[in-house]
């Protein structure tokens, strides 16, 4: 296997991955293999820690339509909000506060 096939390969798992966390349906079991299978990668060298950075935000935007870091930021101010008694969230649409 290429570096090539290698990195695509990592991206189809990630896809998956992020596509089941979308739909709700966790896959502990996968992404532990997928992430074995990246540190194998990294140990073979057919891909390195910012290549792999890349791929998975490469993967989660194309899920997601946002990056990261929004998502995680966007989810801790929710979390605040609920923590805070600050119902406002409600009031946004469910399928916006979904996306």
């Amino acid at each position: 296997m290429n570096k090539h096939d290698f990195i695509a390969s990592c991206y189809q798992q990630l896809l998956a991955i992020f596509e089941k966390t979308k739909s709700r349906q966790k896959d502990d079991k996968q992404k532990h293999r997928t992430e074995g299978y990246i540190q194998a990668g990294k140990v073979m060298g057919l891909i390195t820690n910012d290549e792999v950075q890349v791929v998975m935000d490469k993967a989660h935007f194309e899920v997601f339509t946002e990056t990261i870091e929004s998502r995680k930021s966007r989810k801790a101010s929710l979390k605040e909000a609920i923590e805070r008694g600050d119902d406002s969230y409600i009031d946004i649409p469910a399928y916006e506060r979904n996306k």
